[in-house]
């Protein structure tokens, strides 16, 4: 797959266009189509030359066309995620915020709490945040409030816990660095995440930050039990990946270990099963 082109290379593209200087013909095409430009509406009346290979050289090329891919490849959207999807590129910048679905038992349904890129907090009014956060990894713990909750006790966690908020951290996007401020709120944060590489990987990249609350990772006391007992088993490469994290990320050395050791790993949701439960190990 080719590289896509940035502003800048299209800047110089059509820079070497106005001076009838070679450049390379692929390359020129792909960011007519790219940007969603005209090439044909370009070149309608130009004369091509091939110098060598891929480059060429252009003359006679329409100049209001000219001027208006330099208008279009000059102008900047103030928020970078919109800029970047103006080239086809919507992943190329990360959105200028970010949300998650917060509840608790004092606030069963769920309430969005969003931080934009300034690090400004926007809570429904009357909410504030509890002493503790417990981050869920799936969506199914998220759903079984009272569930989740019931685990907590078996993850060591003493009563006060009980009153934790409860976010619901979809897949990488709970890792995200805007949501910083957000997680500062807490005295306290338990991660309750797959006991499996992704989610090591998601609390080893929390702790990495370093400007967080202490961080838990959450797991129930028989978690040997229930590894052993799973089918599901570590490859060569995840096993060098545990490693890493075992060494640098305390918070994940624990339960990392086991995983290393049992060579297996879970979902959280087989938490919300009794280990005697033959689906438990699916």
């Amino acid at each position: 797959m080719a590289r896509r082109i940035s502003r800048s290379q299209l800047l110089g593209y059509l820079d070497k266009l106005s001076r009838e200087e070679p450049l390379s013909e692929p390359k020129l095409y792909q960011a007519a189509h790219q940007f969603g430009l005209s090439i044909d509406q370009l070149l309608v009346c130009a004369t091509r030359s091939h110098i060598r290979r891929d480059l060429v050289t252009y003359s006679g090329v329409d100049q209001d066309t000219l001027a208006q891919w330099q208008r279009i490849a000059e102008e900047r959207h103030e928020v970078p995620r919109i800029d970047q999807s103006s080239m086809g590129n919507s992943h190329g910048a990360r959105v200028s915020g970010a949300m998650v679905n917060v509840r608790s038992a004092r606030q069963p349904h769920p309430q969005v709490v969003m931080v934009n890129d300034q690090g400004e907090i926007s809570a429904p009014w009357g909410s504030n945040p509890a002493a503790r956060l417990v981050i869920v990894e799936n969506l199914e713990n998220f759903l079984s409030l009272d569930g989740t909750l019931s685990l907590l006790p078996a993850c060591g966690l003493s009563s006060a816990w009980q009153d934790a908020d409860i976010v619901y951290g979809s897949g990488n996007s709970i890792t995200n660095i805007l949501l910083t401020p957000f997680f500062q709120q807490y005295q306290e944060i338990g991660c309750l995440f797959d006991p499996d590489p992704g989610g090591i990987r998601m609390c080893d990249t929390l702790h990495q930050r370093g400007d967080l609350p202490p961080l838990y990772f959450l797991a129930p006391a028989d978690l040997r039990e229930r590894l052993t007992a799973s089918t599901r088993e570590l490859n060569m490469k995840q096993r060098q990946q545990l490693a890493i994290h075992i060494r640098r990320s305390p918070p994940c050395a624990h339960v990392a270990g086991l995983i290393h050791t049992t060579g297996k790993h879970l979902e959280q949701e087989t938490y919300l099963l009794p280990l005697s439960t033959t689906e438990s190990t699916r």
